[in-house]
């Protein structure tokens, strides 16, 4: 390996540096309706669901009236092992939605602070219009300024855990929640 490694370099030794691309572009002038549209599009291409509210209040009270009967943990309550093996939703705030893909981006400062919206069967996560970006560059820029304050622990969900490694087969959910809801305040 160590010869691999040896060899790559000598091979870009002579070449030219690229530049850094300096920082990621903004949304811009892309109007926060259009990207909440192509964020449900792609989100519910996945079978994710969003749930569009105009409020806090309304969006506790869709919570609490959609999943009602079932064992709720919220992430801000930082739930212990007991309370996330028995819960059947997590819910949580997401840090970005990203438009191009319906993804929720989340950064935790620590591993077990995710654990909510990852053990539980349903996940939800409760956004607004402030977090809305077209795609992956902003959401990278946004990314790496949560990890120099100490947030290093991050989860992007693109609707429900799948995955299609064996055979071919698409199993749904492989190893997270069978569900993914977000409940859009402001809508």
């Amino acid at each position: 390996m160590d010869r691999l490694i040896e060899s790559i370099r000598k091979a870009v030794a002579g070449g030219p540096k690229r530049p850094h691309p300096g920082p990621a572009p903004t949304a811009g002038d892309v109007p926060v309706a259009s990207l909440l549209e192509r964020f449900t599009l792609a989100l519910t291409r996945v079978a994710g669901r969003v749930v569009r509210v105009p409020d806090e209040a309304a969006a506790r009270a869709f919570v609490a009236g959609e999943f009602a009967g079932r064992s709720i943990v919220m992430a801000e309550d930082r739930p212990d092992e007991e309370a996330l093996a028995a819960a059947e939703v997590g819910v949580d705030r997401a840090d970005l939605l990203l438009a191009e893909t319906g993804t929720v981006l989340k950064t935790y400062a620590d591993r077990a602070a995710s654990r909510a919206s990852l053990v539980p069967e349903e996940s939800v996560f409760i956004a607004d219009a402030s977090q809305l970006v077209p795609g992956y560059p902003e959401a990278f820029a946004t990314l790496a300024e949560r990890h120099r304050e100490g947030r290093a622990y991050s989860v992007l969900i693109t609707g429900p855990s799948r995955t299609a490694d064996i055979e071919k087969t698409l199993v749904i959910p492989a190893h997270g929640p069978s569900a993914l809801t977000v409940v859009f305040i402001g809508a």
